[in-house]
């Protein structure tokens, strides 16, 4: 094999591990984005335990990046929990 070949495949192979180690489900914006989807289950099993009905829908049909859903989906996970205070509170009175 010549120089160019050998300096081309391992190119290639660099930029094939860094850009796995880049989208790996273990990063921040992936993690994120997993902690908030539990979050939003968690949250709704305990409205739902307390007898209220919960939309769980997020908008992330237009967060084409991966930050762009993972605050999409923390932010349903803030509206969840002022929900769940707010009956938490009510019940206690």
């Amino acid at each position: 094999m010549n120089t160019f070949t050998k300096s081309a495949l391992t190119l290639l192979a660099a930029t094939s591990i860094s850009s796995v180690a880049l989208a790996a489900p273990g990063d921040a914006t992936y993690g994120d984005i997993y902690r908030a989807q539990n979050n939003i289950h968690n949250l709704t099993s305990q409205i739902e335990s307390l007898g209220h009905n919960v939309n769980t829908s997020v908008d992330v049909n237009a967060a084409i990046a991966p930050s762009a859903k993972a605050a999409a989906l923390n932010a349903k996970v803030s509206d969840l929990r002022l929900q769940l205070s707010a009956l938490q509170t009510q019940r206690a009175e």
